[in-house]
């Protein structure tokens, strides 16, 4: 829920940085009567200080042609209550109104009719217009709007005082659009081997290769409370992007320079009305801490559902910049091999800057501590039952760093627990200094790695320790192969590895660990391509039809999913493991979804073959073991918003399963619960989504830890 109420900072941007007339709470005109408030800072951001005698220029004209023109010169005794706040000057404000009006003795300039006010990129329209070019006063009054680019203000009254940088918006309400930069498009499926993996499930993957249409959902927040064994699901972790687009609502915001208030106050990221999903607050008070830190304030904050279930949302402060985002609260994990289970932890920034940051976050393992009984994993920790014992507590740090466009470094690292016996065995570490070549839209990435007791998923095989590794890593970007619609990548990768083998020769005598060390060079592409069979075509993108349970218009379609990948890898003690693989099947869905009952039918089925060399690599972690494969999925509408599925994959050879996942799906337009469990891997998850949309045109009023697989020894 905190990534909704981070919109509401994009609120503290327009209106302060987009619309000072919007800015400021109550001011005083040269009678001393109480100023009203002004939300369309826009134009007031126009008539902003130029240095300390000037404010600005104002050209009004009506739709006669008539012209006039006029200077906000300051008094001789004006002060402004914080000359730090007040903006840099804005050019010439233009009013354009069907009448207008200017009485010399009180200094007011008044545009009545379609009032019309441009300056620079932002346009702000009402019924009248009165500035007191005594008073530095602006009220803007009746259907007032402010639009600038995609963000949209409006409100019964808008306000604001120059000298004191202070103004007040009522009955406000508007749409904010949060442009991302570098977003993650979601996780593409694996075209190889076992692509069940619970990164991506198959309603998920359906959805991402569907035909293209248009349509108004996009990719929103997902979050994961999970278990499993270092797949990285382990935290409560943002999966996706950011909410780009909300309404909001507010009975009144009041501004005074970078701080503002609204009360009664609700957003959603729903375009219709009554919305599904509101973040509802009593009051919402913002300013800035710092630099990079931003704080949130709320009262009495709920999640209202269907305008008749109302959840309390916790924490009710919020800290978020540019970099970090908000997910600096404490927040809770599950980790049932590591941390014994339930975990508390809070992340800490030690380092923030435009190029880069080093949180760490400490844990608290929590049902370690006072549940010892309850855990899961065998365990002979004496520190299990002790509450403030080294071993119940953990951390993680992560460091991210980025030189220019070109040029990046990420490290991560982390403590299963703080007992220092055994240190070695606690301690992973990840570093990557990454190098992009050519277009830096599509680049070549050429990055030097080194691992420290990384796990990775290799099929049936199960998961792998690689004690440590370092090497060079060579990534292609994705082509297209002309208007033939196949793409192609390739990967070329050397690497000194030590990791567990089952070979006895390899060992050296005495040596009591499976473990061997040896350098691999490796290279490996991929080709595939879909081929569409059938589509039908999507229901309107309306609230009971294309967009009744989902958030994008189901597409109806079958295609055929063809695939090739060859990998051929020589390690340093003359082995070498060659794999040429191909795959071929068949993936659709039926209905579209907006039915009471049976109107989704999503399904795949594929199959995997693979031609190896006589030899296959002397380590487990990607030894190609998994020849013959058998994958597929089905996802049922049960009624209304739930779907049920899984997905599974098989070894044909031993005839055992790879991995399976069972799924029951609450869905719904604006948010989603999937619950998910895999006996295979023995992980289990729960699944909270929080839907992205974009739309065009006004909006009626409210009503009141990532799976790296493995493919035949390719890790991405």
């Amino acid at each position: 829920m905190s990534t909704v109420m981070s919109a509401i900072a994009v609120l503290c941007t327009l209106n302060c940085a987009v619309m000072p007339v919007v800015a400021e709470p109550l001011m005083q005109t040269g009678q001393g009567s109480p100023m009203a408030q002004l939300p369309g800072g826009v134009a007031a951001q126009e008539i902003e200080l130029e240095g300390e005698m000037n404010y600005g220029e104002i050209q009004i004209q009506d739709r006669t042609g008539q012209q006039q023109q006029f200077s906000l010169e300051a008094n001789p005794t004006e002060e402004a209550t914080d000359p730090e706040a007040i903006p840099t000057p804005p050019a010439v404000l233009e009013v354009i109104s069907d009448r207008q009006e200017y009485n010399e003795q009180t200094q007011v300039v008044t545009a009545m009719g379609n009032v019309v006010v441009r300056f620079q990129e932002a346009v702000l329209s009402a019924d009248q217009l009165q500035i007191n070019l005594n008073s530095k006063l602006a009220i803007a009054r009746g259907d007032v709007a402010l639009r600038r680019g995609q963000q949209i203000l409006r409100g019964e009254q808008f306000t604001y005082f120059f000298v004191q940088n202070r103004g007040q918006i009522q009955q406000a309400e508007g749409e904010i659009s949060q442009t991302t930069l570098n977003q993650d498009l979601g996780v593409r499926p694996t075209r190889f081997g076992v692509s069940s993996n619970p990164a991506v499930l198959l309603n998920e993957r359906l959805l991402l290769n569907q035909p293209a249409t248009e349509v108004m959902g996009e990719e929103g927040i997902s979050f994961v409370l999970g278990s499993g064994r270092d797949i990285g699901t382990r935290d409560i972790d943002t999966q996706t992007n950011v909410i780009n687009r909300v309404r909001f609502q507010a009975e009144s915001v009041e501004f005074v320079g970078d701080r503002w208030e609204a009360k009664n106050i609700s957003i959603t990221n729903d375009p219709f009305s009554p919305p599904e999903l509101q973040l509802v607050a009593d009051t919402a008070t913002y300013q800035k801490v710092d630099e990079f830190n931003d704080e949130l304030v709320t009262t009495k904050t709920r999640l209202v559902i269907d305008n008749n279930v109302s959840l309390p949302v916790f924490p009710r402060t919020f800290r978020f910049g540019e970099s970090e985002g908000i997910f600096s609260q404490v927040s809770f994990g599950f980790d049932d091999e590591e941390k014994g289970g339930l975990f508390l932890q809070r992340r800490f920034s030690l380092y923030r800057s435009a190029q880069g940051r080093w949180t760490v976050t400490p844990q608290y393992l929590l049902q370690k501590a006072w549940f010892p009984d309850t855990i899961l994993a065998e365990t002979n920790d004496d520190d299990a039952g002790e509450i403030l014992a080294p071993g119940v507590f953990a951390v993680t740090s992560e460091f991210d760093y980025r030189f220019n466009p070109r040029v990046s470094f990420a490290a991560r690292g982390s403590l299963e627990n703080l007992k220092l016996d055994n240190f070695e065995d606690k301690l992973e570490l990840n570093f990557r200094l990454e190098q992009q070549l050519g277009n830096l839209d599509n680049p070549f990435r050429l990055s030097q790695e080194f691992n420290y007791r990384d796990r990775l998923f290799n099929g049936s095989l199960g998961f792998q320790r690689v004690q440590r590794s370092f090497g060079i890593v060579l990534r292609s970007p994705r082509y297209i192969l002309g208007d033939s619609g196949f793409e192609v990548d390739f990967q070329a990768s050397v690497q000194n590895i030590e990791a567990d083998t089952d070979r006895p020769d390899l060992l050296e005598p005495g040596v009591s660990e499976d473990q061997v060390n040896l350098t691999r060079y490796q290279g490996s592409f991929n080709l595939d391509h879909r081929f569409p069979l059938w589509s039908g075509e999507p229901l309107p993108p309306t609230r009971f039809e294309g967009l009744r349970y989902s958030p994008k218009p189901i597409v109806p379609y079958v295609s055929l999913v063809t695939g090739l990948q060859g990998v051929a890898g020589v390690y340093s003690n003359g082995d070498r493991q060659n794999s040429l693989r191909g795959k071929i099947g068949i993936e659709g869905q039926f209905g579209r979804f907006a039915g009471n009952s049976f109107d989704y039918t999503g399904f795949n089925l594929s199959y995997t073959n693979s031609v190896l060399s006589d030899e296959l690599s002397p380590f487990l972690f990607d030894r190609a073991v998994d020849q013959r494969t058998l994958e597929f999925g089905l996802t049922q509408q049960l009624y209304g918003p739930f779907r049920v599925g899984f997905q599974t994959a098989i070894n044909l050879d031993s005839e055992e399963a790879i991995s399976t996942d069972y799924f029951l799906e609450y869905s719904r337009r604006t948010h989603g619960v999937l619950l998910r469990y895999n006996p295979v891997l023995e992980i289990g998850s729960v699944n909270i989504t929080i839907n992205s949309f974009n739309w065009n045109g006004s909006t009626d009023p409210f009503t009141n830890e990532e799976i790296r697989p493995v493919s035949d020894g390719v890790t991405p």
